[in-house]
């Protein structure tokens, strides 16, 4: 007899495994840390059962739009593949043959109706509805009444006769053969409350195979993120892990030594060698290359975008880490020793200058930053600029009091607040979220 597990957003089943997880639909929504296992777990609706092992994964519908779009699954990138690929993604056959439209006519058909009356809006519109109809009451099938949903537009019928056609081979009237099913929870995500729960209670499952429990989740494909030194990789992997606990399974930094003592160098130069390097590997994995919002840092970033490779292929990003108002009057030391206050965007802002103010401050006042020498930047278009670059004072002491707050945090002696880490959360929503909109670079 066959055993079967649903995810659950309120009444809608998204989508039903049999016997086994596909290990890839689970981890598009969660991740490891989303594992929730309760020992003698009582089902309240029912009076009469035992307690028992729950097994399940949960998170919520925020929680799960971000992780897509972490993935680059975004409501725009999604719009943009439906779009360019609409004629092959519509699965109009189920409403057709309810039209009477016979099998010979359906390519001709097809193609005419989306030509007279697609819109992505007006898909979209319709998705909404039935969704919200779903979440509420229920999933459409062959099987529930037709009056449970009253389809109105062109692409109400469109989906509706989808899920009435229990032979239909879509998914809302999409060909998943040809569109990631990605695409299409996001979507319906943006049909949801972000509050909402989504449960998979895969209990039932858990006797098929020991691969249904946790440690499968563990293949999650990881983007590859190349920073400027171990103390950038330490602290944004700290951070990644409390303020997005459910991403952080996406993204390895590169490692900078292994357990044998090897180590290899850091710096802008060896960010530009490794990206030249996969580049020409032709990987299809995810590379984001994160420079310092410092002089040297621009340089390089501008000198990779532009120098070698004039186009980067769409799985890379090339950032800095992120200008912020809060640097446009920051202390710095003139050669006199006089104390200015300058914008010190582009030319100093090193990951340190992103941790909580607690730890970039002394008595009241910040850390100032000392000026070293001078970059020329050279630009695609031959245009120039001269910035100046710039060091935080106190580095070490720096870096040994975030250790401190660090080993704190996660022994429990102190609480992690995010209101402390507003300008590291920006900073990690650059990198989090870097394929998030349809565009490279």
């Amino acid at each position: 007899m066959s055993a079967y597990a649903d995810i659950l957003i309120q009444n809608l089943y998204l989508y039903s495994f049999r016997n086994y997880l596909d290990i890839y639909i689970v981890e598009l929504l969660f991740s490891k840390c989303d594992l929730k296992i309760e020992e003698n777990f009582i089902d309240e609706e029912d009076e009469t059962a035992e307690p028992y092992t729950r097994y399940s994964y949960q998170t919520t519908v925020k929680r799960a739009k971000e992780r897509l779009d972490a993935m680059g699954y975004s409501v725009i990138s999604s719009e943009k593949y439906l779009v360019a690929n609409v004629f092959e993604v519509l699965d109009y056959a189920p409403f057709l043959y309810h039209l009477g439209v016979s099998f010979d006519e359906l390519e001709d058909e097809s193609k005419d109706r989306i030509e007279k009356y697609f819109t992505f809006k007006k898909w979209k519109n319709a998705l909404d509805r039935i969704i919200k109809h779903e979440l509420k009451h229920g999933n459409i099938t062959s099987f529930s009444k037709d009056h449970d949903f009253c389809p109105k537009t062109e692409y109400d019928k469109l989906i509706y006769y989808a899920l009435k056609d229990e032979g239909a081979e879509s998914y809302y009237a999409i060909d998943i053969e040809v569109m990631d099913l990605a695409y299409i929870f996001r979507q319906i995500l943006e049909c949801c409350n972000n509050d909402d729960s989504i449960i998979l209670d895969f209990t039932n499952l858990v006797s098929w195979d020991e691969d249904n429990i946790p440690s499968a989740i563990d293949c999650t494909e990881k983007c590859i993120v190349l920073v400027e030194g171990s103390s950038d990789k330490n602290i944004l992997e700290f951070a990644l892990g409390m303020i997005y606990p459910h991403l952080a399974d996406l993204f390895y930094f590169m490692d900078f030594s292994d357990q044998n003592g090897n180590t290899r160098p850091g710096g802008t130069p060896e960010i530009k060698k490794q990206m030249e390097v996969f580049y020409y590997s032709k990987l299809q994995a995810k590379f984001i290359a994160v420079f310092d919002n410092d002089a040297i840092g621009f340089k390089d970033k501008t000198l990779l975008l532009y120098e070698k490779i004039k186009n980067w292929p769409e799985n890379f990003r090339i950032l800095c880490y992120p200008q912020n108002s809060f640097f446009n009057k920051y202390p710095t030391l003139a050669p006199s020793g006089q104390l200015l206050f300058d914008n010190i965007n582009r030319k100093a802002c090193s990951i340190e200058l992103y941790l909580p103010d607690r730890l970039i401050k002394q008595d009241g006042g910040y850390f100032p930053i000392e000026w070293e020498s001078r970059q020329k930047i050279k630009y695609a278009d031959e245009g120039t600029e001269y910035l100046y670059q710039g060091v935080i004072s106190n580095k070490e002491k720096i870096k040994k009091d975030f250790h401190k707050l660090k080993n704190d945090i996660e022994s429990g002696k102190e609480s992690f607040d995010i209101s402390e880490w507003k300008r590291m959360k920006e900073l990690l929503d650059a990198i989090v979220f870097a394929f998030k909109y349809d565009q490279n670079i």
